[in-house]
Formats: C-alpha cells, structure tokens, sequence
C-alpha cells in the first residue's frame, strides 16, 4: 500500500508540475505516468481474477465444455478530472478490454451498461464519449455491447446547452441501427445456441421533454420492438436472453430501500420485468403503463407470447455504484411456478465516482482497487450463473464476502 501511495503522489506531483505546460503536454504526461504506476497493478488484478475465472469457466474438470463468459463494466464515467478513468487515457476501461480480449480468458462477450460520461460542456463531453468509444470499441476483438444511462446525453441545468441528441449519441459509439439507440445482438453460446443481447435506451426521447438525468424513459417505439421483434424475431429454443439496461428494476426509494435511490422512471418501474414475465410466462399481456409525468402519454402493452421461444436470464445494469444482484418482486402478473427474475449490477469503474448510498467498497486510485468489474460464467444447461471479479468487490462491511458466487435463474 506504501508503493502505492507513492506512486499516487508521483502522479500528482508531475501533474503540478507540468501546469505551465502546453495541454497536450500535460495530458501525454498524465498517460505516461498512469502506464508506468498502474502496469503492475493490472498484473496482479490481472493474475488473480484469472485464477477466479478459470475456476469457473467450465462445467467439469475436463475442461471439455465452456460456459458462456461475459465482462461487465459499468459507470465508466470518463472526465477530465479522474485519475483512472481520465478521457485522454482511461485507465480503467483500457485495463477491462485488456482483460476480456485475453485468449486464455475465452470471454464470449464484452457488455457495458451505461453512464459513459460525466457532465461538462458540450464541447468536452463530446471528447469523453469519443474517447470511450475509441477505447471500447476499436480495439476490441471480441462482441463488444452497451446500453445508455442517465449520463450520456448530458441534459443537465449547470450546462443547459450541452445537450447531446439521440443522434449525437448514435454517431460516436456507431450503434448498429441508424435510427435508434436500442438493437439485439446474437452470440454464439458454447454450449450450444446463442445468447441474445437486448440493449434497452433509457434516453428515447425525440428531443428533452423529460430530464433523463433523473427519469429512465422509453418510448411506446422501443417497448413494441421489445415485444414484437426482441423477444420473437429469430427466437428459437436454443435461444437464452439477456437485457442490458442502466436504471435498476425496482421502485424508487428515496430512503434507500431499494437500489433505485436515485432517479426513477417515467412510466412504472415494473413495464418492462412484467413484459418479460409474461415473455418467461408463454402467456400474454395487455396493460397500460402510466406516465408519471406528462398526461395523456401513457404507454401500452398489448403482446402474444403464448408460443414464445427460448428463456430469459437475466438483466445487467449499474447505476448504484455498488456490485450486487437482486431478485425482481412486485409484479403483477408474477409467475410462481418460475424462479424470480434476476438483475446483477456492476459497480462504477474508478473511485472518482463515489456512490451515494451502497458503495461500501473502499476504493483508492494507484492501487488494487483501483479498478473494479464483474466476470460471469453463465450455464445454460443447469441455468446458474457464477459470478466473479477483477479488482476491488468486497464491502468493508462484510469481511467473508465470497470471491466467487454462484446464483440461479
């Protein structure tokens, strides 16, 4: 932990040092440093959660069938103020899609659910969702996902003016479909099959009539496309789905009940977990959703999926800042005979982010827990998903919190 300190300190100090320096001078500094004092950090975050991973990512000890293997990063949060997760070089999200592109660590799949950004003037932000995407994507050998959160069209009332379009956005991370910020994506399942990747936008909004830094919004257009293309274009049984979306699924608690204490939906929390019930369910839905908000602009569900295909997972998500994963109660057409609906969220990946409430992982930039994201082996022939980590992930608060997890769905 000395070593780290003091490699932290160097990098300040350098920082300070270079303030009458050009600004590219200073930010080519800023990469220098963090490669030098991070390298070693990532060998040994690197070392042992492969380790984790090799553990878990096959059925038996043959080693004959793989399970399917995903890297799940969240809140990001790219800026001109953090020290990993700086836009000039983030750290921390480098160090992910290092780590997922490993040949020995056979990721199938890549995911990141939102909040790519921090708020500042339009001008920066833009170079702050460049800068992920460049990272995330063009060197990114294996299928690489991601969904929109509360952060990434900058609509906020310190920056009136920053605001960035639906079609801003769909530009610079070049998003499968031109015309929108949600699409699916089928990868192939190891064990046969595929998984189906449904990436929701919680920004649909045809131009800022919400404030979708504070309300998740999705549009009657996204929710039939959930329901008549999503979840029945292609779908065979050997077809497994997961969602990716940012907002945690539960209702919103101010006092922190729930995971959702911060922000809440336009139309009911329970949209959505109720559409997949009756999906999960092979039953059929028709149900209006009120708009908490503006009158007259509710949404409406009205699908078939008595012949329905394939089974669903689960949902990935972040917004919390804290790794945890919950069952979805509360439905009103909730299937008894099934297991509960699961969400698994990701913590934010640099400790500039601090979570209001659930964050109860101490995290200190320049060092081990630096960085910090979820590795999952998913079966989908005993329907169990076995989680792990890279960096930080144990709360203070609970010395025994276990390594490696496993849960069904």
């Amino acid at each position: 932990m000395k070593h780290a300190s003091l490699s932290f300190l160097c990098s300040i100090i350098s920082f300070f040092i270079l303030i009458g320096c050009s600004k590219q001078e200073k930010e080519d500094e800023i990469i220098r440093a963090l490669r030098s004092s991070n390298n070693l950090l990532f060998k040994q975050n690197n070392k042992e959660a492969m380790n984790r991973l090799e553990s878990i990512m096959y059925t038996d000890t043959t080693q004959k069938q793989e399970r399917f293997k995903i890297v799940h990063i969240s809140d990001s949060h790219l800026s001109s103020v953090s020290i990993s997760n700086n836009y000039a070089y983030p750290e921390n999200l480098i160090q992910s899609v290092n780590f997922a592109n490993q040949a020995e660590a056979k990721i199938n799949a890549i995911v990141a659910t939102g909040d790519f950004i921090s708020n500042e003037k339009k001008k920066m932000v833009t170079k702050f969702l460049q800068s992920f995407a460049n990272n995330y994507l063009v060197e990114n050998y294996i299928p690489a996902l991601l969904c929109t959160g509360n952060h990434d069209c900058n609509i906020t009332d310190k920056y009136p003016n920053a605001f960035l379009s639906k079609k801003e956005i769909n530009k610079i991370l070049s998003l499968p479909n031109t015309n929108c910020n949600y699409y699916y994506s089928d990868i192939k399942n190891p064990q046969g099959g595929y998984i189906r990747f449904i990436s929701l936008d919680m920004l649909d909004q045809p131009a800022a009539e919400y404030n979708t830094m504070f309300y998740a919004y999705f549009s009657q257009e996204q929710i039939n496309w959930l329901g008549n293309v999503a979840l029945k274009q292609g779908i065979t049984e050997q077809h497994s789905i997961i969602i990716l979306t940012h907002y945690p699924f539960q209702y919103y608690s101010p006092e922190a009940k729930t995971y959702l204490c911060d922000g809440d939906f336009v139309h009911n929390w329970n949209m959505i977990p109720e559409i997949i019930e009756a999906y999960r369910s092979h039953s059929s839905i028709n149900k209006s959703y009120t708009n908490k908000i503006s009158k007259n602009k509710d949404i409406y569900a009205d699908f078939d999926f008595t012949s329905s295909k394939g089974e669903f997972i689960c949902y990935l998500g972040g917004h919390s800042h804290c790794t945890t994963y919950f069952n979805i109660n509360g439905l009103t057409n909730e299937n008894k005979a099934l297991l509960p609906q699961k969400m698994l969220l990701c913590t934010n990946q640099a400790p500039s982010e601090i979570g209001k409430v659930y964050n109860r992982v101490k995290r200190e930039e320049n060092s081990l827990t630096s960085n910090s994201f979820c590795i999952y082996a998913i079966d989908t022939h005993k329907r169990e998903i076995h989680i792990t980590f890279f960096g930080a992930y144990k709360p203070t608060d609970k010395a025994d919190y276990p390594a490696i997890q496993c849960i069904s769905y």
